[in-house]
């Protein structure tokens, strides 16, 4: 609103021209018609449509179209992709657990088969040092027997030269004492005895002995 203002000095001419303006606040000039508007009409104007009572029959509606539209394209895209995710899911853990299954099989048997070689090869080792050990006895008596047997026949030999070089130093020495014996006599008793004689009482004396 527009208002002209005339300044007039004492003695009422006019000095100069005030062009003023008056204004009011938009919302207080729009108030009074947009409340008549809207008691008039019975529509909102302004605000959140989700609040406006009288709208709520067409947004019900457009929310059933797109809650079903929305159900539909789950169904046919969404859902499928899910399951068939699902689905190679299930096959991989269960293509995991059949390949882990025969693993474990495959590893039982190997240890199974470890632990038969393992006690085989036991046996067979055990079998082989019993053998050797009663091998090795009986080369051990063999040689014990041969040279026992070797002993017995040097002794033998021994025993047989130790009695051979007696009765030879014996036989030596009845002579070398019958010689003495006859000198002896010879010297001293002035008797000549015959060898023989003297042979056969030196004898007598050392069957005595």
């Amino acid at each position: 609103m527009f208002e002209l203002k005339i300044d007039r000095d004492g003695v009422g001419h006019a000095s100069h021209l005030v062009l003023a303006q008056e204004t009011q606040p938009e919302a207080a000039v729009n108030a009074a018609p947009t409340a008549a508007t809207h008691e008039g009409t019975g529509k909102c104007e302004g605000g959140m449509p989700q609040l406006c009572f009288p709208d709520f029959p067409p947004q019900i509606i457009w929310l059933v179209i797109t809650f079903v539209l929305l159900l539909i394209l789950m169904s046919r895209v969404a859902l499928p992709r899910v399951a068939g995710g699902i689905e190679q899911r299930d096959a991989r853990i269960k293509a995991d657990i059949d390949r882990a299954e025969r693993v474990k099989t495959e590893a039982d048997a190997a240890l199974a088969a470890y632990q038969k070689a393992m006690a085989d090869a036991r046996a067979k080792a055990q079998s082989e040092l019993r053998q050797t050990q009663a091998e090795i006895a009986a080369e051990t008596a063999k040689r014990e027997s041969a040279f026992a047997q070797q002993l017995a026949q040097r002794t033998k030999a021994a025993e047989d030269s130790i009695a051979q070089a007696k009765s030879k130093a014996v036989a030596e020495l009845r002579g070398v004492g019958a010689a003495v014996t006859g000198n002896v006599v010879g010297k001293v008793a002035g008797l000549n005895l015959p060898p023989a004689q003297v042979q056969a009482a030196v004898d007598a004396a050392m069957s005595e002995r």
